[in-house]
């Protein structure tokens, strides 16, 4: 709904900067705590947690307790992990709606290569082949894209809700979740009388039951099933049991009959489960050796 009343708000208006800053790019439903910073011509500060409801490359929609006029100069600043912070310098572009909450109002960042945001918009262009898109993130690296898929990665994420690309700032295959919003810890924050901006939960494990298949040499390759997936390594169980130390290749997530992309990995632990006739393992997998 709200996408809806940007593009029939935003539509008849002139303003280059509405344009370039939320149309050059896929525009985003992601609530996201922001802190936002300006200051009046009376000379009056202002300070507070506001929240976005659309981003793009170059602006966003975000929702403020205050009235603000247009061209008002912003001061953004999100927080990230380790206590660090990511600033921009912003401006209203016009206000486009009000709810009970407040008032909202379309922004553009005026620098647009410092990628506030943390999510890498790809060329529109590119969109033409695709059947979908989300706003996914690496669960390796938590690097968020906006990710056109193809037909097979789409019946991937039908089955499994994750896919398996390669991630650049990994520089390595990864397993991609779609990015969920931050609402709920703005939301908690507030509960708990807070106005700060929390930042995002670092997953070091991801849940997720998808397919994966072990190959060991000299065996016939064995699907199995993971119960999580970290940066480090998977857990999995299956009905074979594979000695601690060993060595084996993995590729997850897995769907039978498609090209499949195996990393080595070394079992750590191996644990009989009885009562299901099966073997729960963890693996870590086996960094290549860096080129000197």
């Amino acid at each position: 709904m709200l996408a809806w009343r940007l593009e029939q708000l935003s539509a008849p208006m002139s303003t280059s900067t509405l344009s370039d800053g939320l149309r050059q790019s896929d525009r985003i439903t992601l609530r996201m705590p922001v802190e936002a910073s300006w200051a009046t011509a009376a000379g009056a500060t202002f300070t507070q947690t506001v929240e976005s409801l659309l981003v793009s490359r170059n602006g966003g929609v975000l929702r403020f307790t205050e009235k603000l006029e247009s061209g008002q100069e912003l001061h953004l600043r999100r927080h990230l992990e380790d206590d660090q912070w990511k600033h921009a310098r912003a401006r209203v572009v016009a206000e486009i709606d009000k709810d009970a909450n407040g008032f909202l109002y379309a922004v553009h960042i005026l620098e647009p290569r410092g990628d506030f945001w943390d999510i890498d918009f790809p060329s529109p262009h590119k969109a033409e082949e695709a059947l979908a898109r989300l706003l996914m993130e690496c669960s390796f690296c938590q690097r968020r894209e906006v990710v056109y898929l193809n037909e097979m990665q789409l019946k991937s994420f039908e089955v499994r809700k994750c896919v398996a690309r390669h991630c650049r700032h990994c520089d390595s295959p990864s397993i991609w979740i779609e990015t969920i919003s931050e609402a709920s810890t703005l939301e908690a924050a507030r509960a708990a009388g807070e106005e700060r901006v929390v930042p995002r939960r670092n997953r070091t494990r991801v849940k997720a039951r998808v397919l994966a298949c072990i190959r060991r040499r000299g065996f016939a390759e064995e699907v199995v099933v993971c119960e999580d997936l970290s940066k480090g390594g998977i857990s999995f169980r299956s009905r074979n049991q594979y000695p601690e130390g060993s060595r084996v290749e993995v590729a997850v997530p897995f769907t039978p009959g498609t090209g499949a992309i195996f990393v080595p990995i070394r079992i750590v632990f191996s644990q009989a489960i009885p009562t299901a006739g099966l073997h729960r393992h963890g693996a870590a997998y086996i960094k290549p050796p860096i080129d000197n």
